[in-house]
């Protein structure tokens, strides 16, 4: 049986790979872009709807989802993939040290990895009560586990501190909407060969990273909400 899918940051990279892969196999997908003059490769996918939704514009949100969900005719799986590092906000360099750290930057990073996705649920959350299987995967990053955190590499304080609260955001969320049969996990990708991983040198290319995400949301249960996984399925510490 298809899913009906939403996946956020769809216009490149892992984001797109995940759209294409869940197109191939029959789901109908949603793919959002802030702006879709800059997501040829996506709005070319066979099956896949591309929406406009800017993350940073926080008050538009739930209504921009809400109608979303309208259109596709409900939701069973939302993969919050957007996201952004230092380079995504104006003056992000200052989140990358605590020597000049300054505050919008990081706030900026915030709005963005941490209460948009929460805000993408909202707006979803009546059609995904009404989902036989309804699943959110919010993707999040290895170097935002504080039990596992990896002391050799750069302090980035504020891509680090924002997956760290996704991981959290997510857990409260998990704990919430139990009762409504929603399950709600992070999912670290790994590091992938895309420009906001690691590029040439990292471990796993998108189509690896995205296949183990699918098959990790697709085999979800309810008992598995709350976890944080890898994207093969293993799991990881907070």
């Amino acid at each position: 049986m298809s899913d009906r899918v939403i996946v956020t940051g769809a216009g490149r990279g892992l984001g797109l790979t995940l759209a294409r892969l869940l197109s191939a196999r029959g789901d109908v997908v949603v793919g959002t872009v802030r702006d879709a003059a800059r997501a040829p490769e996506l709005a070319a996918l066979d099956g896949v709807t591309v929406e406009v939704l800017d993350l940073s514009d926080s008050d538009a949100i739930p209504a921009r989802v809400a109608g979303i969900c309208e259109r596709l005719g409900g939701v069973d799986l939302i993969i919050n993939n957007a996201g952004i590092n230092y380079a995504g906000v104006e003056n992000g360099v200052s989140t990358l040290s605590v020597t000049d750290m300054d505050a919008e930057p990081m706030l900026g990073l915030f709005r963005v990895n941490v209460v948009a996705p929460l805000l993408v649920v909202r707006g979803a959350l009546p059609w995904l009560r009404a989902s036989s299987n309804p699943r959110v995967v919010n993707i999040t990053s290895w170097l935002g586990s504080t039990g596992g955190y990896a002391a050799n590499s750069s302090p980035n304080y504020g891509y680090r501190t924002t997956k760290a609260a996704l991981n959290m955001a997510s857990r409260a969320m998990a704990a919430e909407l139990a009762d409504d049969g929603i399950t709600s996990v992070v999912v670290n990708p790994g590091w992938v060969q895309t420009d906001m991983g690691g590029g040439a040198k990292a471990d796993l290319t998108p189509e690896q990273s995205a296949s183990g995400i699918i098959a990790v949301a697709s085999g979800l249960t309810s008992a598995d909400t709350g976890r944080f996984l890898d994207w093969n399925g293993e799991e990881r510490a907070y």
